[in-house]
């Protein structure tokens, strides 16, 4: 019995080591694909996630908790204004801070397309779709197809890539997005005068369209963009 027993915790003991390995040489796969991505654009081809897990929704630092207000400036074209919004990240039940989707997204959309935007809903069943309802009938119907993240408290860095379906009366339109995000603290200096403990974040997004050719790996980007992000914490 004794021997039974030895025998069973030196095989969990074994198990832990080999995830604990597994999941190190994952993050690693996952942080080269990340850099080889951001080193590649603008030369983008459509991604392959080999390390995708969309059954997980995108988790980050501590530090993200809260509210805060994004000010995203197009590097590419520094003559246009910034797109200023809102956006909020939450504990959920497995006290991971994630972002809440249908609220972020509607506080872009109201930034970028102002009064025509009507609301954003999300998939009761899925964390990867969502719906936004737009004036005149239009509706934009998003399905994540693909998600790859490092494990990081230090630093906040993923890819997405999005089918988006725009959908209006007589017609639709497929189109391919993928969004690449690298948010870190600013420097430990600059921190935030509402809340000392809240340090500013900021960051930049690389963004892909690769038109309606879906799953064409050989599919080169047809539009692409870069955007500096900061985030200002506010109180509500």
């Amino acid at each position: 019995m004794i021997k039974n027993f030895l025998g069973l915790i030196i095989f969990l003991i074994i198990q832990v080591l080999c995830v604990n390995n597994a999941y190190a040489l994952n993050d690693n796969n996952v942080r080269g694909f990340l850099e080889e991505r951001e080193n590649s654009w603008p030369e983008l081809y459509l991604p392959i996630f080999k390390y995708s897990n969309t059954s997980k929704d995108l988790i980050y630092p501590k530090w993200f908790e809260g509210n805060w207000l994004v000010t995203s400036q197009d590097l590419e074209d520094e003559s246009q204004a910034p797109v200023i919004y809102k956006v909020n990240f939450f504990k959920n039940n497995l006290n991971e801070v994630v972002g809440n989707r249908s609220k972020n997204s509607e506080s872009i959309g109201k930034a970028i397309f102002g009064e025509n935007l009507i609301k954003v809903v999300n998939d009761p069943k899925s964390i990867n779709k969502q719906i936004t309802y737009l004036k005149d009938d239009l509706y934009i119907d998003s399905r994540i197809t693909g998600r790859n993240q490092i494990q990081d408290d230090d630093k906040f860095f993923a890819d997405e890539l999005v089918i988006q379906t725009v959908h209006k009366p007589g017609a639709s339109r497929v189109n391919q997005v993928e969004t690449i995000s690298k948010f870190q603290k600013c420097n430990s200096g600059n921190m935030n005068s509402q809340d000392p403990l809240k340090p500013y974040i900021c960051g930049v997004q690389y963004i892909a369209t690769y038109g309606s050719k879906v799953g064409d790996r050989s599919v080169h980007a047809i539009k692409t963009g870069k955007y500096k992000l900061s985030f200002k914490f506010i109180e509500s």
